[in-house]
């Protein structure tokens, strides 16, 4: 049995999902689901939503990229789907954007000390979310972003507060 099978892109969707439908019903897939990496899928996404009820989407987030609480994430926990992030970092964008430039002081006070739990640390205490693909071959930076799961998760105002750090980078 495969644990989740998913459309990747949305790529030939109405092609591939009635098969991934009858996976699903014969057993051979646990779950079935739907990927997006992009703001330009979400309407389509959204149109395949209003139709069909996957048990999984998959979509871009991070703290630079956000538009998905505005009505994705909320859509997605209303319908109790799963909800798995990918590009919590942008494929690498992220980093190279901040290089050199330090953290807030106060990150630190909130047991923050890199960029990548910066990022991490303001996705993660979203309740909507069942997992987070990190992107990284390096196991070093997998150790790192393992740590972000520890320790207290920043509230809603201290995440408001980072999301407009941000934003005036």
């Amino acid at each position: 049995t495969i644990d989740l099978a998913q459309i990747f892109s949305l790529t030939d969707l109405y092609t591939h999902w009635p098969t991934l439908q009858e996976w699903k019903a014969s057993g051979k897939a646990r779950y079935i689901g739907v990927t997006v990496s992009n703001y330009e899928l979400y309407e389509p996404l959204f149109e395949f939503l209003d139709r069909e009820t996957p048990d999984f989407i998959q979509c871009n987030y991070s703290i630079t990229e956000r538009l998905c609480e505005e009505r994705l994430l909320p859509l997605a926990a209303d319908r109790g789907l799963g909800v798995i992030i990918n590009r919590p970092f942008m494929n690498g964008e992220y980093f190279r954007r901040l290089a050199g430039e330090p953290l807030p002081e106060w990150a630190a006070e909130i047991g923050i000390h890199s960029w990548a739990e910066f990022s991490l640390k303001y996705i993660l205490p979203n309740p909507a979310l069942t997992s987070v693909l990190t992107e990284t071959s390096n196991p070093a930076h997998m150790a790192e972003n393992a740590l972000a799961s520890y320790g207290e998760m920043p509230d809603a105002a201290t995440r408001r507060r980072m999301a407009a750090f941000m934003d005036q980078l």
